[in-house]
């Protein structure tokens, strides 16, 4: 009893602390140079692919026209947390991910997409990433816009679906991309756009 009772408070706290970042031991709002890039690897610079050797370097990087560092990264499997496929993951599902990093070193974007080179049962399953996304942040209170459906592009079955959402809580603008459809043809697997954009923005004054 005591045993379980243990497992249960371990399983509690281990829980309440990944929910309370956003990714792994990243938030936005935070100063990159306060967290430890421990556990992750392939630091390079998002718009050059210029690599670096930790994201504190990330003022090596040119800024953008929000005048933000763009920083990619990828998980370390030498310190891979219980993942299926290997590589850097969100919720299972592969992707590529990368920070947006003002001057002062704060944290204002987190910014993950599909995994165009994931296995083909993985790219398949991209669209899913939606129910993931909901289940953390609740599926209430989100704005969508249903995008019209293009000339080239067929649906799966009776669905289709092309949309963005977004939700505010607090100081985060959370924003999801999702497409899931064929275009031109169905003979071709490689026609299917199966894939999720998820972007966690920091806004203070929200």
């Amino acid at each position: 009893m005591k045993n379980l009772l243990l497992i249960f408070i371990i399983s509690f706290f281990s829980l309440m602390n990944s929910y309370s970042n956003d990714i792994r031991n990243i938030s936005v709002g935070e100063n990159i140079n306060d967290i430890k890039d421990r556990g992750y690897t392939g630091f390079q610079c998002y718009d050059s692919n210029t690599k670096i050797k930790s994201w504190y370097l990330y003022k090596s990087c040119q800024v953008n026209k929000n005048n933000y560092h763009l920083i990619k990264f990828e998980y370390d499997e030498r310190f891979a947390l219980n993942e299926n496929f290997e590589g850097t993951q969100i919720s299972g599902h592969p992707v590529i991910i990368y920070l947006a990093i003002d001057k002062r070193g704060i944290i204002q974007e987190i910014n993950a997409f599909s995994d165009s080179n994931a296995p083909f049962y993985f790219r398949k399953q991209a669209y899913l990433l939606w129910l993931r996304v909901y289940g953390r942040y609740g599926s209430d209170n989100w704005n969508c816009e249903e995008k019209s459906k293009q000339e080239d592009h067929i649906k799966i079955g009776k669905k289709y679906i092309n949309r963005t959402c977004y939700k505010i809580i607090n100081d985060k603008k959370y924003t999801l991309d999702t497409e899931f459809y064929f275009k031109n043809n169905k003979q071709d697997k490689e026609n299917l756009v199966s894939k999720s954009f998820f972007q966690i923005k920091f806004q203070p004054n929200s």
